[in-house]
Order: C-alpha cells, then sequence, then structure tokens
C-alpha cells in the first residue's frame, strides 16, 4: 500500500495466512520523488524503529482480532500459503505550488460601470458569442481574449438572510443559456441541505463584473434549477434582480422566487459549448473564476482572474466511467469551484470544483462538460414555472458505510478499482474501472483522494479479504501531500495464476477516524441487496441520532428510513412518494454511497410543510423496488 511507515501487526490482530503470489507494489505515478527521499529517510528510519507494539496501536479495530473467513476456492486457483513479502514503503505525492492567477485587464474600449443597472446594459450591449463562432487561437491580444471569455463568468454567492454575515458558501458559474436564463456551477457550492436535513441557505445570489477585470457587483437572484450528485455539476436560474445579499427578493418576482421575466433579463453572453472528449493531456487549458470570500472575512479583490493550466490526466470510477474527471497541474483557491474551463480556442470544456466544499482546500481538478449536458438538458426541459425539488437524503456519510463522516474538515471518496493503468510523465492514469472483476485478475489498481488532512496525521490503508483482517498488505504512513492529493497503488499478484478470487475491502484511516470503505469482487458473484422495513419520520431526532420524530402535519419534511444488506456493487438509489394514490415526487437517480449494509434514510422535504392525507413511501435500487410503507396523516 502507499505508506512511508511499516511494521507487522501481530500485536495486535494475531499472524494471518495468505494465498501465494501476493504482494504490495508501491510505484505511485507522479508521487514517487527522488529528491525528497533523503528528506524523509531520517524520518522512516525513526518510525520503523518504534517497533511493532506502536504499529498495533495505530491500527483501528475492537479486540478479539478478526477471525479469517475460509475463501470460495475456484478449480483454476490454488491458494497455498506465502510467507509475508518485504514491504517497501511509497510516497505519497508532495503538495503542488499554488499558482498565482493572472488578473484580467480591461480592454481600452470598454469602461466600467457605474452602477448595477450600468453593469446589466454594458454586458447586454456587446453581441453574444455564437457557439459556431471559432475563435482563433493565436490572438494577437491575449488580454482581449481572457476578456472576452471572461464576461460568461459569474460569482455565486449562497446566502441566509438570517446570517450575518449572510453569505454561506461562494464559488463561481458560467452562463450556458440566455433564453432560459441558465449558469452551470458546482453542486458542492450550491447543495441546498446541512446534514441533518435542514436548509443550508434561503437565496443565492450572483454578481457580475460590469467589466472584465473589475471587482464583480451582485446583480441578479437565482434558484436551484436541476442537480446531480453524480457529476457534481448543477443548474442555477436566474429569476430576477436583486438589491444586495441581505435583502434577496428579486425585484417584481413572487414571494416563491420565480420571475416572470425567466431568463430574458440575463444580460450576459453564453460561454461558447466545446467537446470534453477531444481533450488529450498536456493540452493548454484556461480556468476563469473569482478567488473567493477570504473565510477570516478580510476584504480581498474578487475579479476575475484567469489561469493556465495544463491537463495531466483522468480519474473515473464505477459508475461514471474513465473520464469522470480531469486532472490539471494546478492548484486554485476555492473560489474557482464551479470556474469555466475553456480550451485554447475560447470553448467552455469543463467546470472546475473539489470532491466536497471546504474553503481551506485548493481545487485542482475538473468535470468535463460531457456530464453536464443532461443537467442542462433537465434545466431547459423544467420551465421557469416549474418548481425544483432537490434530492434529500442521508448527507455527511462515510463513503462505502452509513456511518457519519466526523465535522473536521476531512473529506476521503471511496477507493476505486480498475484493472489497467498508463504511467506517463510521472502519472498514474487508471482505467477500465469497477467493483466486479474476472478470475485470474494479474493487478488491482486503486485510487482515493483526499481533502483537509493535516500535515504528520497519520493515514492507514487496511486490507481485508472475506472480512479477515490482512496485516503484510495494509500499510501506515505519515500524511505529508497538503490539503489535496490522489493516492494511487496496486495490489499485485506474482502468481500466473492471478490475485486469489475473493471479496476485498478497502479501508481508508485518516486522524484516528474511519475516512472511506470500498469493496472489489474478484472472480466471486455478487450479493443481491435487500431492504428491510421502512420506518417514517419527520425531523431528525436531536437525542439519538439515526432516528426521527414521528410525522406530523406540517413538518419540514417526511423521512424513510430503512435498514439494508447486500449493497455493495448497487449503483443508485431512487424513492417514490404518494400522496392519496397519486405521485407526488420521484427522485431522480442518487449515486449510492452507502456501501454493503447499514441504515439509511431518504425524504421529501416541504417549502410549506407536510399536509394531511394518505402517505406511501418505496425505495428503489438500480430499478428494483425493494421496500414501501405508508402513514395516514390527519
Amino acid at each position: 500500500g502507499a505508506g512511508m511507515t511499516y511494521c507487522g501487526l501481530r500485536a495486535r490482530f494475531g499472524a494471518i495466512r495468505f494465498p501465494a503470489g501476493i504482494r504490495m507494489s508501491t510505484p505511485l505515478g507522479g508521487v514517487v520523488r527522488r529528491r525528497i527521499l533523503l528528506s524523509l529517510g531520517l524520518l522512516v528510519l525513526a518510525v520503523a524503529a518504534v517497533g511493532c507494539e506502536q504499529a498495533a496501536d495505530l491500527i483501528p479495530g475492537d479486540e478479539p482480532a478478526p477471525v479469517a473467513i475460509e475463501p470460495v476456492a475456484t478449480p483454476e486457483v490454488a491458494t497455498p500459503e506465502i510467507a509475508t513479502p518485504t514491504p517497501t514503503p511509497a510516497l505519497v505525492a508532495p503538495a503542488a505550488p499554488t499558482p498565482a492567477p493572472t488578473p484580467l485587464l480591461a480592454p481600452a474600449e470598454l469602461h466600467p460601470a457605474a452602477d448595477k443597472a450600468d453593469a446589466v446594459s454594458a454586458a447586454a450591449a456587446e453581441p453574444a458569442a455564437d457557439e459556431d463562432d471559432v475563435v482563433e487561437v493565436d490572438k494577437p491580444d491575449p488580454d482581449e481574449f481572457h476578456a472576452e471569455l471572461a464576461r460568461s463568468v459569474v460569482q455565486v454567492l449562497v446566502t441566509d438572510r438570517e446570517r450575518n454575515p449572510p453569505v454561506v458558501r461562494d464559488g463561481s458559474g458560467v452562463v450556458v443559456d440566455v433564453d432560459h436564463g441558465l449558469i452551470l456551477t458546482s453542486a458542492y457550492v450550491v447543495e441546498p441541505f446541512e446534514n441533518d436535513g435542514s436548509r443550508r441557505y434561503s437565496d443565492i445570489a450572483i454578481a457580475v463584473s460590469p467589466v472584465p477585470g473589475k471587482e464583480p457587483v451582485v446583480t441578479y437572484r437565482a434558484v436551484l434549477a436541476a442537480l446531480d450528485r453524480g457529476s457534481g455539476l448543477a443548474v442555477l436560474r436566474v429569476v430576477g434582480l436583486l438589491e444586495d445579499v441581505s435583502s434577496p427578493r428579486a425585484a417584481g418576482s413572487e414571494e416563491s422566487g420565480e420571475s416572470s421575466t425567466g431568463g430574458a433579463i440575463l444580460g450576459l453572453p453564453p460561454a461558447a459549448i466545446g467537446d470534453s472528449n477531444s481533450l488529450g493531456n498536456g493540452e493548454t487549458l484556461l480556468i476563469l473564476g473569482h478567488p473567493g470570500l477570504d473565510p477570516s472575512g478580510a476584504v480581498t479583490t474578487q475579479a476575475v482572474t484567469v489561469t493556465e493550466v495544463k491537463l495531466t490526466g483522468a480519474r473515473g470510477n464505477s459508475v461514471l466511467g474513465d473520464r469522470a474527471w480531469l486532472k490539471t497541474d494546478a492548484w486554485l483557491p476555492h473560489g474557482y469551484a464551479g470556474a469555466a474551463v475553456f480550451n485554447s480556442a475560447g470553448d467552455l470544456v469543463g467546470i472546475a470544483s473539489q470532491m466536497a466544499y471546504q474553503a481551506a482546500v485548493p481545487v485542482a481538478h475538473v468535470r468535463p462538460l460531457e456530464l453536464a449536458t443532461p443537467v442542462i438538458e433537465e434545466a431547459r426541459q423544467r420551465g421557469a414555472g416549474a418548481a425544483y425539488v432537490p434530492p434529500l437524503s442521508l448527507p455527511g456519510a462515510v463513503p462505502g458505510t452509513s456511518l457519519a463522516a466526523p465535522d473536521d474538515g476531512i473529506a476521503v471518496s471511496a477507493p476505486q478499482f480498475a484493472t489497467e493503468v498508463i504511467e506517463e510523465d510521472g502519472e498514474r492514469n487508471l482505467f477500465d474501472y469497477g467493483q466486479v472483476f474476472s478470475w485470474r485478475t494479474r493487478e488491482l489498481e486503486y485510487e482515493f483522494v483526499a481533502q483537509g488532512i493535516p500535515s504528520g496525521a497519520i493515514v492507514q490503508e487496511i486490507w481485508y479479504y472475506y472480512g479477515a483482517f490482512q496485516d503484510h498488505l495494509s500499510s501506515t504512513y505519515q500524511w505529508m501531500s497538503g490539503p489535496f492529493a490522489v493516492v494511487s497503488d496496486r495490489l499485485a499478484s506474482a502468481n500466473p495464476a492471478g490475485i486469489p478470487d475473493g471479496v476485498w475491502t478497502l479501508e481508508i484511516w485518516a486522524d484516528g477516524h474511519l475516512r472511506a470503505s470500498g469493496r472489489a469482487f474478484v472472480g466471486v458473484s455478487t450479493p443481491t441487496p435487500s431492504v428491510g422495513e421502512l420506518r417514517l419520520g419527520s425531523t431528525l431526532s436531536r437525542l439519538e441520532p439515526g432516528k426521527a420524530e414521528p410525522p406530523r402535519v406540517g413538518s419540514p419534511q417526511l423521512l424513510a428510513f430503512f435498514d439494508y444488506q447486500g449493497a455493495s456493487t448497487v449503483e443508485y438509489l431512487r424513492w417514490r412518494v404518494f400522496r392519496n394514490g397519486e405521485l407526488a415526487y420521484e427522485s431522480p437517480d442518487v449515486p449510492w454511497r452507502g456501501g454493503e449494509s447499514g441504515t439509511w434514510w431518504v425524504a421529501l422535504p416541504f417549502e410549506d410543510g407536510l399536509r394531511a392525507g394518505d402517505w406511501d413511501f418505496e425505495i428503489w435500487f438500480d430499478d428494483v423496488k425493494l421496500a414501501s410503507d405508508s402513514v395516514r396523516l390527519r
């Protein structure tokens, strides 16, 4: 595993033998650097000298030690014992330097607007970009080129009128449809719910720059029009003008927030839509966004800036495929979450994003624009008059489990597995992602992404085979990779028969807490998911975590709790709610994050409170209905 220190852990778990030919290889593309070996050498020796007794204390687990489960043998693969291999530490990538975004210069023929009304008219005065227009790559004046791209970039301010200061989250966005008033951004910036299911904010404000390079002016009010948790992208709809973020009601709009003018008031040009599938490694990209508000409250410039980055590869998952993310060589301020990513021709090809919203964590990777197409189309089809109800389910869980995630700023993605890798220019790019693999698989590549782990914190990669802890495959090391990093490694076998068939589980622990878990099925059948009886409720209990108060008229939401088993390979969760026999709500497909077993909940939120009636809930896993229940409210 990827680690800077290693020690056998028999003092805590006891020795467990493992099938022949299995070993851990440690090359991490882009992470092993000769220049850091010398500086880390003393640290490795010092930690190793502590011995197995101290290492055992670092590995989480309950006594007694896990008991090995006899694996299911297959006729093709023998499973003799082997000696524990001598581990070779693998180094995690050092922190990348923070880039210096370039401020945009105002073009000579444009002038700063005096007020908000001028800002709208100044933006509308210039002709909108035609998607069929081809922008010359060889621009005689780069500042003019960048400034033209910046005119479609906006600042997104998520606000709550009850708070002081009112801004809850902030990021960037880009105009993609003027007729419908649509702005594409990162879903993590505008995620509407807190971890307890309550509303995070009351309004969304949009600030625009009167002239590219100048400070943005709060101009529009927007509402959430579509959100896809799988791609991490969201679409906002502009519904009116806005006085300021502390008085966020659109002039002339109804209390519901919908404006009769729709997107016609959006006096900004849309970005030219490009093809993210055509991007290749080493290609130059331009990221335009707002730096973001200082968490300390200090006044900082918020003008649009442009950063030139290189595309260094891609990473994916078993659901979205090999290009769920595009990797770049830059770290950007948190305000770049939702920022527009253009190719050298000026076409929009992606949206910069974090894995989870964190003001102290840089923005380094990009969602390819191809993932945004269905989200934009969903917002268009819904129309300006249709209210959007975002899906509400258990948020803030440890990926791969239903356990509550510690609220300490650390986020780790569920480990993703693949069978192939390309190692080039210091990068490991995996492909052929999945959870189910054929027998005789020689190597099981894996990767996970970590945000916000403090320097020096203890990180552990813990392997299980059929639930039995594997001490000689697990590793413990100190985190030295900064606030954001991709950790990539492999589970490999020297045996021509490949990795032993069975169920492999990888847990990631950081700073003393379980952060993520993932399972891979090699040469064995997968379990069939099952769901227990539903338990309907309303407001989550503050006294008993994981439970809710009984449903009652006027509640802000209707909750459905359920226990589940065998859900490791489930891809999507969906739920349907009926009132008096008529469909009241059907959620979109929500990526399943709950892992093998546990307790989960889903909900239907209400703006005006739960009404009386006969209510029915249905739970679906991958288009199969597994449970339902009903309640009568009077």
